[in-house]
């Protein structure tokens, strides 16, 4: 079968999606759909494996349908296989719970079968340490709406009835987010995500719609990486906080147990209970704390 009818078909989907007619923004907008397609397959693939995993195949079967050896597939699938252990019984913040309840009720106001990743970031703005970071950087509904119906192509007249699902993409965003919930958590606490991890794996996704919101609106991925960075970047030891005792001859640096930075000229800390937390974190708890309490939370 000839493949030019499905590349025209990409090619016309990305003229709806590309900002104007210029081949470098067509280009952009190529890149996007297929890296789009692509996570979704990802995602497809992956589920399907785990699935096989699951019902007792070894790697040595499931290599020979993927066409590839024993090793290979295990070396591509086995982190992602084993991604549903280490989730079980995994804590879901009260901030994503809200938010990703939010994220589904704006696909179904839009009469739509599937909520995608710009559907979460609307979420995100419900409550929590993403909402006050996209509002800190200007992001707020009307606008990621605006640029959502810019970029995508939605039915013109969506017909959907009754609650929608997440979409692949989005399947694959939460589970990133538990996964980096996973990696940050020391092994004697108890694994709970939150709305910083989602923020950052939707936001830092080059293909995924989220960033392509993100993308139209100026939103530079830097300055989300740098208001997150006290969430999900903090280096730990296994009982979960970066110890101040070096070895033995060797003068350790005060650093923030939050960003993890050293004492600097340029980065006053303040001492607590074998704890440190420098202006950055402060200021950012303070716009945190700052934003008015929904039924008594934050």
């Amino acid at each position: 079968m000839s493949q030019e009818p499905t590349v025209d078909r990409i090619i016309q989907a990305a003229h709806a999606g590309a900002r104007s007619d210029d081949p470098l923004d067509l280009l952009d907008a190529v890149l996007a759909l297929t890296s789009d397609v692509s996570a979704r397959a990802d995602a497809t693939v992956d589920q399907v494996v785990r699935q096989a995993r699951e019902a007792g195949y070894s790697w040595t079967v499931i290599g020979e349908r993927l066409g590839v050896s024993r090793q290979a597939a295990r070396q591509r699938y086995a982190d992602r296989v084993a991604q549903t252990a280490t989730t079980v019984g995994l804590i879901r913040g009260r901030d994503l719970e809200a938010g990703l309840a939010a994220a589904l009720a704006a696909a179904e106001a839009e009469r739509l079968a599937e909520a995608g990743t710009e559907h979460m970031l609307l979420g995100l703005l419900t409550e929590g340490v993403a909402a006050a970071t996209l509002e800190q950087l200007g992001v707020d509904r009307d606008k990621i709406r605006e640029a959502a119906h810019r970029l995508f192509d939605y039915p013109a007249e969506p017909a959907h009835q009754g609650q929608p699902v997440f979409s692949a993409e989005a399947q694959a965003a939460l589970a990133g987010a538990e996964q980096l919930a996973t990696e940050r958590t020391p092994a004697c606490a108890p694994v709970a995500v939150t709305t910083p991890q989602l923020l950052a794996v939707i936001a830092t996704n080059p293909g995924s719609r989220a960033r392509r919101v993100l993308n139209d609106l100026g939103v530079d991925v830097a300055d989300i990486k740098r208001l997150l960075h006290c969430y999900i970047s903090v280096p730990r030891t296994p009982f979960g906080r970066r110890s101040r005792r070096g070895r033995t001859g060797k003068k350790q640096l005060d650093r923030c147990s939050f960003c993890g930075h050293p004492r600097g000229e340029d980065r006053r800390l303040v001492a607590g209970p074998d704890v440190w937390i420098c202006a950055e974190c402060v200021t950012l708890c303070s716009e945190v704390l700052a934003r008015p309490m929904d039924g008594g939370r934050v």
